[in-house]
Parts: C-alpha cells; sequence; structure tokens
C-alpha cells in the first residue's frame, strides 16, 4: 500500500489563519464556509451538518490543543483537507479539556472511506510528538504553516 502524502490533500489555500475564538458550533459554521469558498462543489449545510453531528458523538478535540474535525461528505472528487489556526484557542469540549489552536479538518469522498481513515492515522502520527505541533505553532503565517506541514510529512515515511 502506497505512503499517503498531506501534499496530495492539502492546498495552501486550505491554510485557515487566525481562526476567530467562537463557540464551537458558530466556530464551525465559520469553518464550513471558509472551506466551501474553496471548495465550491460541497453543500454547506450538509457539510456543516455531518461535522456536528461527528462532534455530537464524541468531540474531535484529541487533547494538547489539537482536532481532527472529519466527515465522509458528497460533492467531492478527491479527499481534501484543511488546516486552521485559532491563535487564542477556541472551547472544542476537547477530551483534556484544554482550548484548541490547531485543527485538521479532513474531508473525503464516500467512496474514499478507507483512505480517510489511513489519512486520520497518518496526520495523528505526524503531529502527535509535542515538538511538532510546537514547531506548526511558531509559524507566523499561512505559507509558513503550510511548509512545515509538506517538511514533517516527507520527514515521516511509513
Amino acid at each position: 500500500m502506497p505512503t499517503l502524502r498531506l501534499g496530495d490533500y492539502l492546498q495552501e489555500n486550505l491554510v485557515l489563519w487566525d481562526l476567530p475564538s467562537l463557540d464551537k458550533p458558530s466556530f464551525m459554521k465559520d469553518l464550513v464556509a471558509r472551506v466551501v469558498a474553496v471548495l465550491p462543489a460541497l453543500d454547506e449545510q450538509e457539510l456543516l451538518d455531518r461535522l456536528l453531528e461527528r462532534e455530537a458523538q464524541q468531540s474531535t478535540g484529541i487533547g494538547g490543543g489539537l482536532a481532527l474535525p472529519h466527515a465522509i461528505v458528497r460533492g467531492l472528487e478527491k479527499t481534501a483537507l484543511a488546516v486552521g489556526r485559532c491563535r487564542d484557542g477556541l472551547d472544542f469540549a476537547a477530551l483534556d479539556s484544554e482550548p484548541v489552536d490547531l485543527l485538521f479538518l479532513l474531508l473525503s469522498p464516500e467512496d474514499a472511506r478507507d483512505e480517510h481513515l489511513r489519512l486520520l492515522a497518518r496526520l495523528a502520527r505526524i503531529v502527535s510528538p509535542e515538538e511538532t505541533l510546537a514547531e506548526l505553532r511558531s509559524a507566523v503565517g499561512p505559507e509558513e504553516l503550510f511548509r512545515m506541514l509538506l517538511e514533517q510529512d516527507a520527514r515521516h515515511v511509513y
């Protein structure tokens, strides 16, 4: 099975910088609007509903200021990854109750469930070391964060 590369799914215009610190539902609505502006084939309300349904099951705030919201959605031709930076952090009902300031939004078409799960696992492995999160948080803008993510991705070959 070939190694998945984040660069095959992440577009630079989906690195979302200085996201607002809102309550979780308002934040998700803002996030979805930004993503749909880049990926207009998506149905904004359906995407929001899918993400909020997933969050109602269990928060995708996995701890350490990190969240991995994700959904299988119609209207996508291929899996897409967005990265969001919320400098002030937000209450995401994370497992450790800490505010989330860095999130990865993974969206996959209905026929890519296996790829979706493999990418979630890859993301978790890449960003789990505290040093990696600290490096990503030190980025001074979306271009630098994009570059850092691709560099981290290249370091993780397995």
